[in-house]
């Protein structure tokens, strides 16, 4: 039987997603060994897609197959129980064989927290990343210039294995909430690095840089925006799939 999760995360402590060979501390290790002693058997969990190292998730969707037929809010308790309290199961349902949490998601949202100000809080600085002052009006008539269907290669770092980097994004906004500053976004898909690129060339934007988005969509010149905004303010907020998941 296939059950799919909603994960949330602190990714602070973790060295990303996706397990490494010699790298203990992933989130994607620490959930399998969660399964693991939950099911009785070695057990894979495979997600919607990785997240960087320092990068936090609301809403990420995984799945694992077991032959152990716990009820769902029973599998919620036990793999909570297992996991670090940093990490923590929201929701498990049974889904079809076919569903694949990284093949069948058809949009993503990502988040990217930021806060203007003179100084920076330290309590906020593995939650959000401080832009000090910036013009938020500018950003947020720049960020409505992803939207569409782009060639995103100026938007993604070295080291990608996608076959296309053609994405089409639905929305894209900066909006104030609060004394926070949140660039949010919804594609079909991202590249490497491409959200935090993109919040890197708003906030160059914001705080006086040349307007230079335009010109990096069209000419995939990756030398126009260059800044890779840091991992604390990325957030993957949502990932959704057809409604006959």
């Amino acid at each position: 039987m296939r059950y799919k999760l909603t994960l949330q995360y602190d990714g602070g402590r973790y060295h990303g997603w996706q397990k490494q060979p010699h790298e203990p501390m992933t989130v994607q290790a620490a959930v399998e060994e969660a399964a693991s002693r939950v099911t009785g058997v070695r057990t894979a969990v495979t997600a919607s897609g990785r997240t960087d190292e320092g990068v936090h998730a609301l809403g990420q969707v995984a799945h694992f197959d077991s032959d152990k037929a716990l009820p769902t809010d029973r599998y919620v308790a036990a793999l909570n129980h297992w996991l670090p309290c940093d990490i923590r199961v929201t929701d498990c349902t049974v889904v079809p064989d076919t569903f694949d949490a990284r093949k069948s998601a058809k949009r993503k949202t990502y988040a990217y927290r930021m806060y203007t100000g003179e100084t920076e809080n330290p309590l906020r600085r593995t939650r959000e990343t401080f832009i000090g002052r910036a013009d938020v009006r500018k950003m947020k008539d720049a960020a409505s210039l992803f939207v569409g269907v782009h060639d995103l290669k100026a938007f993604m770092s070295s080291g990608s294995s996608a076959k296309t980097t053609i994405r089409e994004i639905y929305a894209s906004d900066v909006t104030e909430e609060g004394t926070s500053v949140v660039f949010r976004v919804t594609g079909n898909g991202f590249l490497y690095n491409t959200v935090r690129i993109m919040a890197g060339a708003l906030i160059r934007l914001g705080k006086g840089g040349d307007a230079v988005i335009a010109e990096a969509l069209k000419s995939g010149d990756r030398r126009l925006v260059p800044d890779i905004a840091p991992p604390e303010g990325l957030y993957l907020e949502r990932v959704e799939y057809p409604e006959t998941v």
